[in-house]
């Protein structure tokens, strides 16, 4: 290996190859891509189910929460709302976390609204978020995550959502969020300036919670889904190490 720049070292083409390796004879090298290759076929065909059981949720999201699709034994008046008429929401100044963020899973969640979603772990104790379910709306990128534990939070481009009444299903509401569509290109608040005066159409009480039922199935069924596919990912990493040095030799 040569070295470059400060304390830094390349692994360059020349030393690569002159590097030595164990090698196995070519029966048991055979032996071991099968291996292998029966553990990602796994994985694909995981792959696979999982696009399709989102595929599945989606347009049930898209039928089952415009009221295209009505479920069996509920036939009530769905009412014209904003989402203003619906939720209240609240500024994040005093759940914004002071110290650095640490990457170790101890102490508090920080959140963010965005695909990263949980930043990181404080161990501060104050200015925790403790009025869960609530959704975590970012103002700019009008991305939202629906939370059900204590956290802090990174930015003040949060606001954080909550039902005005006990009529009114959270994670219904976070739901039809998901599906609803406008454009974002201006750096302001979206949701006092445009977001919370959309109109949606909300079912009685009974109605929200037997559709929020269903999709939470949805979603259990796939995180277990994506469970089972990190263990073989996992699984294959194990394998690779074992079979791929010697370690572990195929009978």
């Amino acid at each position: 290996m040569k070295r470059q720049g400060a304390g830094r070292y390349k692994l360059n083409k020349s030393t690569l190859i002159e590097l030595p390796c164990a090698v196995p004879p070519l029966t048991e090298q055979e032996a071991i891509t099968n291996a292998l290759s029966d553990v990602d076929d796994l994985i694909r065909s995981l792959d696979l189910l999982i696009q399709k059981k989102e595929a599945i949720k989606k347009g049930s999201m898209q039928l089952l929460l415009t009221g295209k699709t009505r479920l069996p034994g509920f036939d009530g008046e769905w009412e014209v709302k904003t989402l203003e008429d619906v939720l209240n929401y609240e500024q994040p100044p005093k759940y914004i976390v002071k110290a650095d963020i640490e990457d170790q899973e101890v102490g508090v969640p920080v959140l963010t609204a965005n695909k990263s979603f949980i930043l990181g772990y404080t161990t501060e104790t104050f200015g925790v978020y403790t009025d869960t379910p609530v959704v975590v709306f970012d103002d700019f990128t009008t991305l939202s995550k629906y939370v059900d534990f204590n956290f802090k939070i990174k930015s003040s481009a949060i606001k954080l959502l909550k039902p005005k009444s006990s009529a009114v299903n959270l994670r219904f509401i976070y739901e039809l969020i998901q599906i609803l569509k406008f454009s974002t290109g201006d750096h302001k608040r979206y949701y006092i300036s445009e977001y919370q005066h959309i109109e949606i159409e909300l079912p009685p009480k009974g109605e929200q919670d037997a559709i929020v039922e269903i999709l939470s199935d949805m979603d259990l069924e796939l995180q277990t889904l994506r469970q089972k596919r990190e263990k073989y990912k996992q699984v294959k990493q194990g394998m690779m190490q074992e079979l791929l040095t010697g370690k572990t030799r195929l009978v």
